[in-house]
C-alpha cells in the first residue's frame, strides 16, 4: 500500500529536477560555465527540402550562439553539396560571410545568437539497392532534416527505421521523410522504393578534334586525337562519323573496351565502347588510319571527322609531306587557314615532320583541297671517298707491296666495288679496322661489304694490301705503278713510294702532282686503320714518344734508331709520311703477333714470294699486314679523282757502286794520259 505513493512522489522529484535542469540550459546564455573554451556553438540546424530529378535541394538554418565578445570565425561547410545561396538572417553585432577554403565561415564580433539561411543540392547516391542523400554537415547540438521524396512505398534502411519518421503526402504524390540526426557530423539517409523507370538525363558533350595528315606518294597518314569533355550525363559508348575511304588501323584510349568500325551507304561509323561510365570528366581518344591517293591525283581532299552526339565541336588540321610532293592549299570552306606556329602542343607533339599548311574550324560541314606536285627524284651521289692514302714499298727484285686505305662515307651503300691493277694479289682486307671476306664481282672486280658503314654521316676506313711481282730493277728501266679503281669518287689521294736508295728515278710522270695535299679542308681527321687502340699499349706510348722527339732533329733520330732495334718498325706505314725524305729498312712486321728482321733485301723478296704462293687460302679473313719503311720516300697527290686509276710513269737508273767506281777510274786515267800526252807534245 504504501510503494504506491512512494513511487509517485519519486516521479515528482524527478520531474523538478528535470525542470531545474532545463533552467539551468536556458540560462547557459548567461552564465557560462569558466571551463568552457569554445568561443561558439551551433544550438540548432533544420534542414528542407525535397527530391527532383535525382538531386536534392536543400535549405539550411542555422542558430549559432557566439560565448564571448570580439571576432569569432564559424565554419559552414557542406561537402558534398553545392551551395547555392547563403545570407544571415539575425546578428546582434557585426558579422560577414567569408569564403574561405572552399567553403564559407561566419565572422562574428559580438556574442549572441546569430541566425543563417543556407540553400545548396546535391545528387543522389545510388548503388543496387539503395538511394539517398549523402553530406557531410557542420556538427550543432542537435540537427534535424525534413525531406519530401517524390516516391511511393519508400522503404528505409533498417538502421534509418528508428529515428526516421515516414509521413505520406498524397497531395504531392510521394513521402515526406522527419529524420533526428542528433549531434550527427553528416547525414547518410538510404531508403529503397520499387522498381521505376530510370531518369534518363541526356549527356552533353564538347569535342576538340585534332588531326595530322602525312601526304606521301600514293598514301595519306592520319592521326587523330580527339578530346571529349563530359558537362552533364553519363555515358559509356562515343560514337564518331569516319569520311569515306579511310582505312582505320587502331583505336587507342583509357578503359576502351571494344571498338568497331560499321559501313552503311557508304557512310563510316566507329563505336567505341568504355567499360567505365564517363561523366563530368575529361577523355582523350587517339585514332590512326590511312586514305589511298590516286597515283595521277593531282589534289586531295582532307578528311572530316565529326564527333556524333557532341553539342559543340572544333579542331585544327596539319598536314606534313614525306617524300618529294609538293603542297598548296587549294580549296577552303567554312575553315580558316593559320600559321603553322599556332598549332597547339599536343598536335605538335604527334609530328614526325614539321607541318606545312595548318587550318582551324568551330563548325561543320568544312572543306580542304590540297593541290598536289609531284616531282621526279634527282639523282645524288650515294656514296664518296673523302680521302685516300696509298704506300707503295718497292723492292729491288720488283717486288711491291702496295696498301691503300680510303675514308668512305656511304649512304646505305653495301658492296665498294674495287678494281685491283693486273696482276696484283690481294692480301688483306679490313673495314673499320675489322677484317672482312672480300666477294667476287663481275670482271674480276672485289666487292668489299660495308657493313660498317651504318650512318651516312660518319666516315668508314677501308683498307687493302696487295701485292705486285714486276722485273727486277736494274740498269736503267721504266717502271709503271697503277693503283686501284673505285666505283665512288674519291675527293683526294696522297701516294707514298718507298725506293731502295741505290735505284734512281730521273723522271716522274703520271697522272698525280708531286708533294703531298694538305687536308685542311677536311672535316674529320684522318682515322687511321693501323691505330694504336689495335696495337699493344707498349707501341702507342711509343708512338705518342716518337712525337715529342722528332720536335729535335738529333733527338728524335738518336731514339728512332734506338727503338728500331726494339719493334719499332712494327709503326703503321702512314707514320712514315712525316718522317725525313732518306731513310733505310731496318725491319719489318706482317702481323702485330710476329715481327722478322731481315738483313738484306734479297731475303725481304723471297718472304713476299712465299707469302703470294703459299699462305693465301679462301673462305678465312685476312690478316691485318703492316709495311715495312724502306728506302727514299717519294710522295705525289691527285685531288679529284673518279673512275680512274692513280698512275705514276717513272724512269730509273740502278748501277752497282763496285761499276761506277771503275767507270769513275777509268774515266780519271783517261784524262791524266791526255793531259799527258799534249805535254809531251808541246815539249
Amino acid at each position: 500500500m504504501n510503494r504506491a505513493p512512494s513511487h509517485r512522489a519519486t516521479r515528482g522529484i524527478g520531474f523538478v529536477v528535470g525542470l531545474l535542469g532545463l533552467a539551468g540550459i536556458v540560462s547557459a546564455e548567461s552564465v557560462v560555465p569558466p571551463h568552457v573554451s569554445v568561443p561558439w556553438v551551433i544550438e540548432s540546424a533544420d534542414y528542407t527540402g525535397d527530391v527532383k530529378d535525382q538531386i536534392t535541394r536543400l535549405e539550411a538554418r542555422y542558430t549559432i550562439r557566439v560565448i564571448r565578445d570580439g571576432w569569432v570565425e564559424i565554419p559552414l561547410a557542406l561537402q558534398g553539396a553545392t551551395i547555392t545561396a547563403i545570407e544571415i538572417e539575425r546578428k546582434p553585432g557585426e558579422a560577414h560571410i567569408v569564403p574561405r577554403g572552399g567553403g564559407y565561415v561566419l565572422a562574428a564580433s559580438k556574442k549572441g545568437a546569430y541566425k543563417v539561411r543556407v540553400t545548396c543540392s546535391n545528387l543522389l547516391v545510388q548503388d543496387s539497392q539503395f538511394e539517398g542523400v549523402y553530406l557531410t554537415i557542420p556538427q550543432a547540438t542537435f540537427s534535424t532534416m525534413t525531406l519530401f521524396v517524390p516516391r511511393k512505398d519508400v522503404e528505409l534502411r533498417p538502421t534509418e527505421q528508428l529515428y526516421v519518421e515516414r509521413k505520406p503526402d498524397a497531395s504531392r504524390d510521394g513521402v515526406t521523410l522527419i529524420a533526428r540526426l542528433g549531434a550527427a557530423g553528416q547525414i547518410d539517409l538510404r531508403w529503397r522504393t520499387k522498381p521505376t523507370a530510370p531518369v534518363q538525363i541526356e549527356p552533353v558533350l564538347y569535342g576538340e578534334v585534332h588531326t595530322l595528315v602525312t601526304i606521301e606518294e600514293q598514301l595519306a597518314r592520319l592521326t587523330s586525337i580527339v578530346e571529349y569533355r563530359m558537362a552533364q550525363g553519363e555515358t559509356r559508348t562515343l560514337t564518331i562519323h569516319l569520311p569515306d575511304g579511310v582505312n582505320l588501323l587502331n583505336v587507342r584510349g583509357a578503359g576502351i573496351e571494344d571498338w568497331r568500325v560499321a559501313e552503311a551507304q557508304g557512310d563510316k561509323t566507329l563505336t567505341v565502347s568504355l567499360n567505365f561510365p564517363l561523366k563530368d570528366a575529361t577523355y582523350r581518344l587517339v585514332l590512326e588510319g590511312e586514305q589511298p591517293i590516286a597515283a595521277q591525283s593531282a589534289d586531295y581532299t582532307m578528311p572530316e571527322l565529326r564527333l556524333v552526339g557532341a553539342k559543340q565541336e572544333r579542331g585544327y588540321l596539319a598536314v606534313s609531306r614525306s617524300g618529294s610532293i609538293e603542297l598548296a592549299a587549294q580549296t577552303m570552306e567554312g575553315i580558316n587557314r593559320v600559321d603553322v606556329r599556332e598549332l597547339p602542343d599536343l598536335l605538335k607533339g604527334a609530328m614526325g615532320s614539321p607541318a606545312l599548311l595548318a587550318f582551324k574550324y568551330h563548325q561543320h560541314p568544312y572543306q580542304v583541297v590540297i593541290g598536289l606536285t609531284r616531282h621526279e627524284d634527282h639523282a645524288v651521289l650515294a656514296a664518296i671517298a673523302e680521302r685516300g692514302e696509298l704506300v707503295t714499298v718497292l723492292s729491288r727484285q720488283g717486288e711491291l707491296l702496295t696498301r691503300a686505305t680510303y675514308l668512305i662515307k656511304a649512304n646505305k651503300k653495301q658492296f665498294l666495288e674495287v678494281a685491283l691493277p693486273d696482276g696484283a694479289t690481294l692480301w688483306s682486307c679490313l673495314v673499320a679496322g675489322r677484317s672482312v671476306k672480300p666477294v667476287e664481282g663481275q670482271a674480276g672486280k672485289l666487292l668489299i661489304p660495308l657493313d660498317g658503314a651504318t650512318d651516312s654521316v660518319q666516315s668508314v676506313p677501308v683498307e687493302l694490301v696487295y701485292f705486285e711481282r714486276r722485273s727486277g730493277l736494274t740498269g736503267v728501266g721504266r717502271l709503271t705503278l697503277r693503283g686501284p679503281i673505285l666505283d665512288v669518287p674519291t675527293t683526294v689521294a696522297n701516294w707514298s713510294v718507298f725506293a731502295p736508295r741505290d735505284v734512281k728515278f730521273l723522271r716522274m710522270s703520271g697522272n698525280l702532282e708531286r708533294g703531298a695535299a694538305p687536308f685542311e679542308f677536311v672535316d674529320e681527321p684522318f682515322i687511321q686503320v693501323a691505330s694504336a687502340a689495335e696495337a699493344p699499349m707498349s707501341q702507342a706510348v711509343m708512338v705518342m714518344q716518337e712525337r715529342e722527339d722528332r720536335k729535335n732533329w738529333k733527338g728524335w733520330l738518336i731514339a728512332k734508331r734506338a727503338r728500331v732495334g726494339t719493334g719499332g718498325a712494327r709503326y703503321a706505314s702512314h707514320d712514315a709520311l712525316e718522317e725525313p725524305q732518306d731513310q733505310s729498312v731496318v725491319g719489318f712486321a706482317l702481323s702485330t703477333n710476329a715481327s722478322v728482321t731481315p738483313s738484306t733485301d734479297e731475303q725481304f723478296a723471297g718472304m713476299l714470294g712465299d707469302l703470294g704462293g703459299r699462305l693465301q687460302e679462301s673462305g678465312i679473313l685476312p690478316l691485318k699486314i703492316h709495311l715495312p719503311k724502306s728506302g727514299d720516300l717519294y710522295r705525289f697527290n691527285r685531288l679529284m679523282t673518279s673512275q680512274e686509276a692513280l698512275e705514276i710513269d717513272a724512269t730509273f737508273v740502278h748501277i752497282r757502286m763496285p761499276w761506277v767506281m771503275a767507270g769513275l777510274a777509268g774515266f780519271a786515267a783517261l784524262g791524266i794520259a791526255a793531259m799527258a800526252s799534249i805535254r809531251l807534245r808541246r815539249a
